[in-house]
């Protein structure tokens, strides 16, 4: 009898560890420029946001190896929501979880890589200078067009609600097959491996910070591919 206590005290300790070990992961998307336009979840409402949840930690889309930048460096390559986390909530860690390339893995983001070297904008200005698949990837824009009210005008919850992300998944569903065999595929096939690397350095970020509040902020296009690949999320209502 005593054994059987035992065991059974020994089991239930166990789940509670691995209850306790587990973070909690908040996942949320934001708009890049749309934040300011949108009278319901514009910067402030973000903000506002954030200091609600009380991270412990913060993740957002910028590189591990830019997360260090000033602000000057960091202005010129990302979205203004990302890189001012760390001025709105000094007293919280901020980390960076973006993948540009891997052209550009452990290196500075050059002065010019926008303009010049950069290869999916290389890739883009290709497509839209050729007119037969710019007219075939031309089917798929409706879809991005119906998002564009919802993004502008929807607060947080009613974004999470809408069909958002039925619109957005069919958009990237409809650009992969316009793309299919062609040169301007490799356009798809870099937001697909950005998708992923994106996945791979969240988990791994989620893996190695055990109980943590841990906060994701990540573009409403990427939010679609990552919300039902990232563990331990409580949902936000």
């Amino acid at each position: 009898m005593m054994n059987k206590i035992i065991i059974l005290f020994s089991a239930f300790a166990l789940l509670q560890s691995c209850q306790t070990n587990n973070p909690k992961v908040y996942l949320i998307p934001t708009l890049h420029q749309l934040h300011k336009v949108n009278p319901q979840y514009g910067y402030g409402q973000l903000r506002e946001i954030v200091a609600q949840l009380t991270p412990d930690l913060i993740a957002v889309e910028i590189r591990a190896e830019d997360i260090m930048q000033d602000s000057l460096y960091l202005k010129k390559n990302y979205p203004y929501e990302m890189w001012m986390m760390k001025q709105w909530f000094p007293s919280i860690e901020t980390v960076g979880f973006d993948w540009l390339g891997s052209d550009l893995e452990g290196k500075a983001i050059p002065e010019n890589y926008w303009k010049e070297i950069s290869a999916i904008k290389k890739y883009e200005k290709e497509l839209t200078e050729d007119p037969f698949y710019l007219d075939k990837k031309s089917k798929c824009n409706h879809f991005n067009a119906d998002r564009i009210p919802i993004l502008k005008t929807k607060s947080l919850p009613e974004i999470l609600k809408s069909n958002d992300g039925e619109l957005t998944e069919k958009f990237y569903s409809c650009l992969a097959e316009s793309l299919r065999g062609s040169v301007h595929q490799r356009i798809a096939d870099f937001y697909e491996r950005r998708n992923l690397e994106l996945e791979k350095k969240l988990k791994s970020l989620i893996e190695n910070n055990r109980n943590k509040k841990i906060l994701i902020l990540t573009g409403d296009d990427h939010y679609h591919f990552l919300k039902d690949k990232i563990p331990h999320q409580v949902w936000l209502q």
